[in-house]
């Protein structure tokens, strides 16, 4: 019974897997980008405190 779920389950994935690369690919096709999947870009504070910015200041300092 289980090998019959786990089957059955990884077509369901295959399938959506497919449906997926199917509809990217045609996405790059329209616009010659990526679109969907993009995430939008939220203004970052300056207050907000950015170790990694932080440690690149320093190294200007020097």
């Amino acid at each position: 019974m289980k090998s019959n779920k786990k089957k059955k389950n990884k077509q369901k994935f295959s399938n959506l897997k497919s449906l997926l690369k199917a509809d990217r690919e045609k996405e790059i096709e329209q616009y010659g980008k990526q679109v969907s999947m993009r995430p939008s870009r939220v203004h970052k504070s300056k207050k907000d405190y950015d170790r990694k910015k932080n440690e690149v200041d320093e190294r200007e300092l020097e």
